[in-house]
């Protein structure tokens, strides 16, 4: 959530313009999802590759740009549930569901447990996508 870097949640990918609108995002967050994965699934090295991070700390995130743009409803964030599909739609593309995983990561588990268990029950309403 604090390493995405402001400029990729605002108008002209300028630190100071305004924030985009949830269409915007959801455009920017396809085409990196799919970007990164694609390129990683077309080279060489693909192969080794048996999971994915797909997002980390959304219930421990403040004042982040996914927050800006989609409000602060980290149990049922649209964003993380799309990034999800996104990502399986990659492994679908390269017959990957079967050999690769889809995780949600997070810190001081142990003290979020039911949280983190709604949003991956959000996440995988509609399709099994997150491990």
């Amino acid at each position: 959530h604090s390493q995405t870097p402001t400029w990729f949640f605002r108008n002209g990918y300028t630190g100071n313009g305004g924030f985009v609108n949830q269409a915007t995002m959801d455009a920017r967050l396809e085409m990196y999802v799919k970007t990164v994965m694609n390129h990683v699934y077309t080279n060489q090295y693909g192969s080794v590759v048996y999971a994915w991070d797909v997002a980390n700390e959304v219930l421990h995130a403040q004042n982040s740009g996914w927050e800006a743009v989609y409000g602060n409803n980290k149990k049922n964030a649209s964003y993380v549930k799309k990034a999800f599909n996104y990502a399986y739609d990659c492994l679908e593309y390269f017959k990957l569901t079967d050999s690769v995983k889809l995780f949600y990561n997070d810190f001081n588990t142990y003290q979020e447990v039911q949280n983190i268990i709604d949003l991956i029950t959000y996440i995988n309403q509609g399709r099994k996508v997150c491990a």
